[in-house]
């Protein structure tokens, strides 16, 4: 739902984690998500 979307936005605009981190997290748990980005272009 939509809360679940800000209460993302809210751990990662206050800094607790990085986008990185939840990824791993998610990926260790087996929850399909997008890759991580090696660069920025």
């Amino acid at each position: 739902g939509k809360a679940d979307a800000v209460l993302a936005a809210s751990i990662f605009h206050y800094g607790e984690y990085t986008i990185r981190q939840a990824k791993e997290y998610l990926t260790r748990k087996g929850i399909p998500i997008r890759s991580v980005a090696t660069q920025v272009l």
